[in-house]
């Protein structure tokens, strides 16, 4: 259920991802690990970083499991390359790749642990020897505009699970309490979509249990930006948290 709804949603949304630019925090993020590297856009859609790198002269390839948001992108930049296919099962050998990013919402549309560890093992693999996988991950505990943003996604998994109590505890089970639906806000007319908001606990725990802490730093999008990696609270407030794995230059199993 939760695959076919985002599948709907990001096709819906290509008529703004088909042509929005580079969020200053991506151009900045180019500009400090990108120039000369072989770049991964996992989770690509429409093609907004993908096409926006490209314009900047990089070399990247866009991938993403949703035919018609590469049918967008493939549009709006043709010399640009696209691969479908999921993150879970990139079809790419061992260390093609400088750079392994994955940006917005698109790790958190992975449902499950399982998916999410399977994925994150993917870009490891994938990713060159000296070279870095930059995750970012929507944060649980943003609190919005006066807190408001928090207080209506927690006041939301209550009501699920309210609601399916009232049901008797028939039918499906209600979300996890850190998975809501939200609203298409990009595009007229696009239909909800599923995200998981992350913590920083559970990005490390992620990591560790994908065989990688000893490759991680948990970090804010300042902190990454400047090259600080300044390590972020367990109950980081932030927008975002960005999870940067190092691959040392002579790749250890």
């Amino acid at each position: 259920m939760i695959r076919a709804l985002n599948t709907v949603h990001y096709a819906g949304e290509t008529t703004f991802y088909g042509t929005a630019s580079l969020r200053p925090c991506e151009e900045a993020l180019f500009c400090r690990y990108g120039h000369g590297s072989r770049i991964l856009d996992v989770g690509c859609g429409a093609g907004r970083v993908t096409r926006g790198v490209t314009t900047l002269g990089g070399n990247i390839t866009g991938v993403d499991v949703n035919g018609a948001a590469l049918d967008a992108a493939r549009a709006s930049t043709p010399l640009a390359t696209y691969v479908e296919a999921s993150m879970a099962d990139l079809p790419f050998p061992d260390g093609n790749f400088d750079q392994v990013w994955c940006l917005r919402f698109s790790f958190n549309a992975l449902p499950t642990v399982a998916e999410r560890q399977v994925a994150l093992r993917e870009f490891w693999r994938v990713c060159a020897p000296g070279g870095k996988v930059v995750i970012e991950a929507f944060n649980w505990y943003f609190p919005g505009r006066f807190g408001l943003l928090r207080w209506a996604n927690r006041l939301d998994a209550a009501a699920r699970h309210l609601k399916w109590l009232g049901q008797g505890r028939r039918g499906s089970l209600p979300l996890p309490p850190r998975d809501i639906i939200y609203l298409a806000n990009k595009a007229t007319g696009a239909a909800p979509g599923y995200a998981r908001l992350t913590t920083v606990e559970e990005l490390r725990h992620l990591a560790g249990d994908a065989g990688l802490a000893r490759h991680m730093q948990v970090t804010d999008e300042a902190g990454l930006i400047a090259g600080s990696l300044s390590p972020v609270r367990n109950r980081h407030r932030g927008y975002s948290t960005w999870l940067l794995l190092s691959k040392p230059a002579e790749d250890m199993p």
